[in-house]
């Protein structure tokens, strides 16, 4: 029977969750997996989860010092969030010779390096599961099953807040009351902020990166964009066109470069990923001889997260288990610019004649086919109205050159919006 001891830093969602399955499971964990885990101490700021979750005086503190240098405790849990802190406890704890489990992507995507070389000095584990996915199982299948193949893609729904809003804003929701609608259900923070803009996604681009590829990226490398400039009217257009609108991280393995992205793109309804609605995560993986394999389940929440947290327990337990952040290869970055796809472009015009004229005379100016225009002014009580044109086949460069000049005319009213139509996302 192996004996793991335990300490938890970071009593929020996950950490609260994490230690209610291991105070209600611990048996039956004992017994399926021969691993007896216990918790001997857990460290937070506040006292109030410690009240809730009824812990006794002894096994709290709020120095997380008495947990990553206690003598008797074999793997250290960090689950505060954020690269400072947690970057101290990480290397406190590794330092002391403790193996670490975390959640915290964003530390393994902005220090991967410094961590990998604590990890070389020192010969223990780390282990993070619910880093990427929540409670979808993504690292550890790429580490056992898929690896052993020659990846070539990944393509992903990885934030369930920005899922839930889009999905709320299909029903013609709009944008705020869709936000509000997730913070009420517990799908999104007080602050969204990352979740919104791209950059949670950008982080878990990075880890799988590292992980699929073994390459050096950083997330200021990867071309962020996020959802708040979409519309409800831009989702049921998408839907009109046979399409989904979904935010996307993307990493491939292009001519030789890293294409690596997060934003929002058209996906066909026949792509599985079109399917994969509210709080939900999905990450597709295309590898040589698998060909594409699909993860999916609850991306967030305290106890899809914490079983993460949970397998990673019992995983690192195991003799032989080695995992690194995966620190390795720098590969030159594919650019954004030259990416080559075909187009969503939602145009907001001064209701007058002539005027759609003078967008289409400047799109072909700058040799932009025009494959659909759609023009729908129907239930509209402003002055502008939205004009949807789909692109054929374009550089983002010359079309986004294009959406630049558009803006500068006066009859063209708030931001325009582009998006890529991503018709292949599951192909290689």
């Amino acid at each position: 029977m192996k004996k793991v001891n335990i300490g938890i830093i970071g009593l929020g969602t996950i950490g609260s969750g994490v230690y209610k399955i291991l105070k209600e499971r611990k048996a039956e964990i004992k017994k399926l997996y021969n691993v007896d885990i216990n918790i001997l101490k857990c460290c937070d700021i506040s006292e109030s989860t410690k009240r809730k979750l009824k812990i006794a005086n002894s096994k709290f503190t709020k120095d997380f010092k008495k947990i990553t240098r206690d003598k008797d405790i074999h793997t250290v849990i960090e689950l505060i969030g954020g690269t400072s802190i947690a970057y101290k406890v990480l290397k406190d704890a590794i330092l002391n010779g403790k193996n670490l489990i975390t959640a915290n992507k964003a530390l393994l995507a902005e220090r991967g390096k410094d961590i990998n070389s604590l990890l070389n000095k020192s010969g223990k584990r780390i282990a993070y599961e619910a880093s990427v996915g929540g409670g979808i199982p993504v690292i550890g299948v790429i580490e056992d099953s898929i690896l052993i193949n020659k990846i070539f893609s990944f393509q992903g729904i990885m934030n369930g807040t920005c899922n839930y809003i889009l999905s709320s804003m299909s029903k013609k929701i709009e944008f705020k009351d869709a936000l509000n609608a997730a913070r009420r259900a517990g799908f999104a923070e007080a602050n969204s902020t990352l979740d919104i803009n791209g950059k949670d996604t950008a982080h878990k681009v990075v880890v799988l990166s590292k992980k699929c590829f073994g390459i050096d990226l950083k997330s200021k490398d990867i071309f962020t964009q996020g959802i708040d400039n979409i519309t409800s009217n831009d989702l049921d257009c998408a839907r009109n066109l046979g399409y989904k609108i979904k935010l996307l991280g993307i990493g491939r393995i292009f001519k030789n470069k890293i294409d690596a992205r997060v934003h929002p793109a058209l996906i066909r309804q026949d792509n599985p990923l079109a399917n994969v609605d509210n709080e939900f995560n999905a990450i597709l993986i295309n590898s040589k001889n698998l060909g594409p394999f699909m993860s999916y389940g609850y991306g967030a929440g305290m106890l899809p997260t914490a079983s993460a947290v949970i397998s990673d327990i019992i995983r690192i337990s195991r003799d032989g288990y080695k995992s690194d952040v995966h620190e390795g290869k720098k590969l030159a970055i594919f650019k954004i610019d030259d990416l080559e796809r075909k187009f969503y472009l939602r145009i907001e015009l001064e209701d007058k004649s002539g005027n759609l004229g003078k967008i289409t005379n400047i799109l072909g100016k700058h040799k932009i086919s025009i494959d659909k225009i759609i023009q729908n002014n129907e239930n509209n009580k402003t002055k502008s109205v939205p004009v949807i044109i789909l692109t054929k086949k374009n550089r983002f460069k010359i079309v986004n050159k294009a959406l630049s000049a558009l803006k500068k005319l006066k009859f063209v009213a708030n931001n325009p919006l582009l998006i890529p139509i991503e018709d292949f996302i599951w192909k290689k």
